[in-house]
C-alpha cells in the first residue's frame, strides 16, 4: 500500500467514456470539428508554456451561454484557472468578449466557465496556455492531474491545462503537435496516440488523458504496437524489462474482458518529493516514484495492474462514493488474480499481495464508517481514500465464494462481472441497483443485507472457502500502522495526530525532515523503529518512536498443508 518513503494516494478516476475502439464509430450525422494544436515551448532547457489551439466548428452559441468551462481544482489537484483576459476567442465577425464566472457542479466541483458577449457566427478559434504547475519536495503528493516539466520536456493531465466547449455531444476531434518550440527529434505523445491523431468523442475525452512531449524515450524504442510505456527522465528500474511483463499481463487483461487488441499506453514521470503513485484514464495510465523510485509497497507491477484493471470494470452513479467500492475493489481483485493467472506472479506472490490487502482492510481506522461518510474525508485525510480499496476487495471476495459454492464452481465474481460489462458495451447504464439486483439473483434475499452492510462499514468477514481450496482465511491481530502526521507530504510535519505515538516522541507541527526510516521498511516491520531527524528552530533533532496503533482483530489467509499448486487454480 505505500512506497518506501510515503503511502501513495491512488486516486483513480473511472468515467463512463466510450473506449477508443467505441469512439472510432461516427453516429449517422456527421459531428462538428474540434481540431485541436498543442504548442510546448522551451526556454533555457526548460518548458515554460504550453499552448492552446482550437477552432470550434460552428458552436452556433448564443450571447450569454458558456463557450467553454474547466473545473478549478480536479480531485484536490489545482488547474491552470485561467482568467478572462488569459483566453483569447474570435469567430467570422471578429474578437468575442468572454466573461469568467464560477459555478459549482451538481458534483461539487467549481467550474469557471467563459461565457460570451454576443452570439457566435460560424467557427471559433480560440487561444490560451499555460506554464507547467510548480512542484517541489514539499509539494503534498496526489492524484496525477497537474501538468509538469521535466527533463527538457512536460507530462501531465489534459484536465490541468484544457477550458473546453461545454457541452456532452461528440466532436470530430484532431489533435496535432507543434514542437517548433522545442528541441530537435522532440516527440508529441497523447493517450490515444503519438503525433497527429483523430477520433470522435466526447471534448472531456481531451482533459481525461495523458499528455507528454519533448525529449520522450519509450518502449518499444519508437512506441509502436499497441503497448507502449514512456518516460522523461531515466527511470530507477528497468523499463524494457518492465514494458515487456505489463503488455503480457495487459494481453492477458484484455482477452479475460473479451477486449484483446486494445491499445495502451503507460505514462512515467518523476517526482521531486519521497513518494509515488498514479492514477489512470481510459486506455492510459501515469505514475510516479520518488527520488528513490518510490512507487507503493506492493511494487510498481501491482500498482501499474490495478490500474490497467480499471479500464474495464465500472458502475454508473452519481458520486465516486457511491461506487468506488466496486471500482477499486475490482481493480485490486483482478490486478492480482489475473497477474496470478497469466504466470506473471506466482502463487507465494499472490499470497502476500491478498493478505497485504486485507491487513490494510482491517487496519485502517476509518474501517466502520459508511461509504457517504468515508467519502466525505476522501481528500482531507489519505487512509479514508484507501476504505473502498480494501472494503471493495474483502467484500467482493465473499460475493466469489459464495458463488461458487452455491454454483458447485460453475459460476463467481467473474460472472457478474462479464455481464455487466456485456450490458454496458450494449449502451446500458448499470448501478448499484443494478448490481443489488444481480447478487439478489445469484445468492437470494440475504445479498442485498450483505450489501448494505458493507455500504454502513459493517466489518466484513471472510468465508472459509475463499481463495480455495489452496488457501484458508485464519484470524489475527496485528497493530496498524500509524506514522502519526500526513503521509502525503513528508518534507515537513503536516496534520501532526495528538496522542499519536509521533507526538509522544516529541515531534512537532512544522518540523522539517531530514531524513527517515523507509515507510515500507517500517510497515512491514511491526518491530521496526521509526528514525526521525528534524530540523526545528535552527537545531537538528532525531527523534525515535514505534509506528504503531493498538492491537486489532483481522484476518489473513494462509496455505493448506497437503494441496499443491495444480489444484490451486482460481
Amino acid at each position: 500500500m505505500a512506497p518506501d518513503i510515503v503511502l501513495v494516494r491512488v486516486w483513480i478516476l473511472t468515467l463512463l467514456l466510450a473506449t477508443p475502439v467505441a469512439l472510432a464509430s461516427t453516429p449517422p450525422s456527421a459531428p462538428p470539428a474540434l481540431d485541436v494544436v498543442l504548442a510546448p515551448h522551451t526556454k533555457g532547457g526548460a518548458v515554460d508554456r504550453l499552448e492552446v489551439r482550437m477552432r470550434i466548428g460552428h458552436p452556433d452559441l448564443a450571447a450569454g451561454q458558456t463557450l467553454l468551462r474547466m473545473p478549478l481544482t480536479w480531485a484536490s489537484i489545482p488547474t491552470a484557472r485561467y482568467d478572462a483576459a488569459a483566453i483569447q476567442a474570435s469567430d467570422a465577425k471578429g474578437p468575442l468578449e468572454l466573461v469568467a464566472v464560477d459555478e459549482t457542479s451538481i458534483e461539487d466541483e467549481v467550474y469557471r466557465h467563459w461565457k460570451l458577449g454576443r452570439g457566435t457566427v460560424g467557427d471559433v478559434r480560440v487561444r490560451y496556455g499555460t506554464p507547467p504547475r510548480v512542484v517541489s519536495s514539499e509539494t503534498r503528493n496526489g492524484p496525477l492531474f497537474d501538468l509538469r516539466g521535466e527533463a527538457g520536456g512536460i507530462m501531465g493531465a489534459g484536465v490541468y491545462f484544457f477550458a473546453l466547449p461545454h457541452t456532452e455531444q461528440s466532436y470530430r476531434i484532431t489533435l496535432e503537435w507543434d514542437l517548433s518550440g522545442m528541441p530537435a527529434g522532440s516527440r508529441g505523445i497523447w493517450s490515444l496516440g503519438e503525433g497527429s491523431q483523430s477520433t470522435v468523442a466526447p471534448a472531456d475525452t481531451l482533459a481525461h488523458s495523458f499528455y507528454a512531449a519533448g525529449p520522450v524515450k519509450s518502449a518499444p524504442a519508437e512506441g509502436e504496437g499497441n503497448f507502449s510505456l514512456y518516460w522523461l527522465s531515466p527511470p530507477p528500474f528497468d523499463a524494457g524489462a518492465l514494458s515487456n511483463q505489463i503488455r503480457e499481463l495487459y494481453g492477458h487483461m484484455s482477452e479475460f474482458f473479451q477486449d484483446a487488441g486494445a491499445p495502451y499506453r503507460v505514462f512515467v514521470r518523476a517526482n521531486p518529493y519521497p513518494s509515488g503513485g498514479g492514477t489512470a484514464f481510459p486506455r492510459s495510465f501515469m505514475f510516479g516514484y520518488g527520488p528513490g523510485g518510490e512507487t507503493i509497497g506492493r511494487g510498481t507491477l501491482m500498482l501499474i495492474a490495478h490500474e490497467m484493471a480499471h479500464n474495464w470494470p465500472t458502475l454508473h452513479g452519481e458520486g465516486h462514493g457511491d461506487y468506488a467500492w466496486y471500482t477499486e475493489g475490482t481493480a485490486d481483485y483482478y490486478a492480482a488474480l489475473l497477474a496470478l493467472r497469466s504466470g506473471v506472479i506466482d502463487q507465494a506472490r499472490f499470497l502476500s499481495i491478498i493478505n497485504g490487502y486485507a491487513s490494510d482492510y482491517y487496519t485502517n481506522p476509518f474501517r466502520s464508517l459508511g461509504n457517504e461518510q468515508v467519502a466525505a474525508r476522501f481528500w482531507s485525510d489519505a487512509r479514508a481514500q484507501r476504505v473502498p480499496y480494501g472494503r471493495g476487495f474483502m467484500y467482493l471476495a465473499r460475493v466469489d465464494a459464495q458463488m461458487r459454492e452455491k454454483s458447485g464452481g460453475k459460476r463467481s465474481l467473474d460472472t457478474l462481472v462479464l455481464e455487466i460489462l456485456a450490458r454496458q458495451r450494449q449502451g446500458e447504464k448499470v448501478g448499484v441497483r443494478e448490481w443489488i439486483a444481480l447478487v439478489t439473483r445469484e445468492l437470494g434475499a440475504s445479498a442485498r443485507a450483505e450489501f448494505e452492510d458493507m455500504v454502513a462499514g459493517k466489518t466484513i468477514v471472510p468465508l472459509p472457502n475463499s481463495f480455495g481450496p489452496c488457501w484458508r482465511p485464519v484470524a489475527v491481530t496485528e497493530r496498524p500502522f500509524d506514522l502519526g502526521f500526513d503521509e502525503m507530504r513528508l518534507a515537513v510535519v503536516r496534520d501532526l495526530r495528538p496522542g499519536s505515538a509521533a507526538e509522544q516522541a516529541g515531534v512537532k507541527e512544522g518540523d522539517k525532515i531530514l531524513s527517515m526510516t523507509p515507510l515500507q521498511q517500517a510497515r512491514s516491520h511491526s518491530k521496526q523503529k521509526m528514525e526521525l531527524t528534524v530540523e526545528r528552530g535552527g537545531r537538528r533533532l532525531r527523534l525515535s518512536y514505534s509506528p504503531r496503533g493498538a492491537p486489532v482483530p483481522g484476518w489473513r489467509w494462509t496455505r493448506k498443508p497437503g494441496v499443491s499448486d495444480v489444484a490451486c487454480k482460481l
